[in-house]
Formats: structure tokens, sequence, C-alpha cells
């Protein structure tokens, strides 16, 4: 059979909306995950997502294959999907590879940040020191996301940008565990220092402003996946 114009510009309007729908299912996991919105272990409900967003099955599923292929979520045997369970060891090593890859990202974003960025980016950490002292810990992991990525943005480098979007995808529901015991507010913020680099234009101070924000920061994490192990070890 012969496809005339108006039939191919109408097979390839289909094809792009597909396209579009899926596109938009990904991103909407993507975000969830990276801002702790979804939890380790956690399954995922593709007819709570086609209810959510309005959207038939084939994009839903099509959107969670690429997240198990990107090793962002798992597919079990009797194809349900869930959140990856990470050991201390497996957050640790994801852990150590932010490290490496926002150190270059705050080193190049030092080079090029203008006075109008640290006024945003100021304005980003004020609204997130709000939200953790009023509890409201989903906000909180929200705006510290929107703070980094800022950053990472002014180092103008998107194939870096994009590798460590993929590991706050993988890491960000273990953000969760820092939150599980209360802890008083330190007076200051790794933030602190990481915004006074980029003032300074300072590379290297930058760099290691944001490794002692990822290190201390996922401390909570770290002690929390070691003490998860060790009970569970002990009742086997």
């Amino acid at each position: 059979m012969i496809l005339s114009a108006s039939d191919n510009a109408h097979e390839a309007s289909e094809r792009l909306a597909h396209t579009n729908l899926s596109t938009k299912v990904y991103e909407f996991m993507r975000s969830a995950l990276a801002n702790g919105e979804l939890l380790p272990g956690q399954k995922l409900s593709a007819r709570t997502l086609i209810d959510r967003l309005g959207v038939s099955q084939t994009p839903v599923r099509e959107a969670m294959l690429q997240l198990v292929a990107e090793r962002a979520l798992t597919m079990h045997r009797n194809k349900s999907v869930t959140v990856p369970v990470l050991s201390a060891d497996d957050y640790i090593e994801l852990r150590d590879i932010r490290v490496a890859l926002e150190g270059l990202a705050c080193r190049c974003a030092a080079e090029n940040v203008k006075n109008a960025d640290l006024v945003a980016l100021g304005k980003l950490h004020r609204q997130m020191m709000v939200a953790k002292r009023g509890g409201d810990y989903r906000s909180t992991m929200r705006l510290n996301r929107e703070f980094h990525l800022g950053i990472y943005a002014l180092s103008g480098r998107a194939e870096l940008v994009a590798l460590i979007e993929s590991l706050w995808v993988r890491t960000g529901p273990y953000l969760n565990l820092i939150y599980r015991d209360t802890v008083p507010l330190p007076k200051t913020h790794e933030h602190d220092g990481l915004l006074a680099a980029l003032k300074a234009r300072d590379p290297e101070l930058a760099a290691q402003a944001v490794a002692q924000d990822i290190i201390r920061g996922g401390e909570p994490v770290v002690n929390a996946l070691r003490a998860d192990a060790q009970a569970q070890a002990e009742s086997a």
C-alpha cells in the first residue's frame, strides 16, 4: 500500500505525540527519584502513573524500561518494578563518583559564575533552609537539588551535567534516610562554604566545598544503611 503525503504526515504526528508522552512520563519518574519522592525498595504501580499522568500503559512501560536500563529501577522475574536497594558500599561508590564529577562542575562554574547567579543561588539556599527548619523535607530535597543543579549548569558542560543528573536519580531515594532521625540544625551549612567559594571565583575551593557537602550530607545515609544491614544479619 502506498501512503499519501497526508498519511505520512499523520503517522509522523502520531509518532511524535507518542514520543512526547514517553518523555513526559520518563522525566516525571526521574524527578520523583532524584527528589527523594520514591523510597528504596518501593514497588511502582503502572496503574497509578497512568491515572496520575493521564496517559496509556505504553508510554509508562517504555519509561520504566528505559529507567531499568539506566539502573535507576529494578525489574524482577515476575515483571514487577521497584526502586533499587543499595548496600552501603554501593552508595559510597556512587557518592565518590559524584564527588569527582560535581567537583569538576563546580570548578568550571566558579570560572563562569556571575553576581546575578550568586543572588539566585543564595535565594534557593535560604528557601531550602526555611523548608528544613519547618520540617518540610520534601521541599528541602527538591530545593537542594535545584541549588546544586543550578550551580552545575553554570559549568557550561551539558554532558557532565547529564551524568551528574543520572547519579542523582540513582541516589535520590536515599535522601530520605537523612531525615529518618531528627537532628538539630547546625549553625552553618556546607552550602555557605560553596557559595563563598563561588563568590571568590576559586575553582579548587568550590570543588572542596561540594565534596564536603556530599560526604558530610551523606553520612546519615551510610550510617543508616550499615545499621539496617547489621540488623538484618542479626535477625537472620
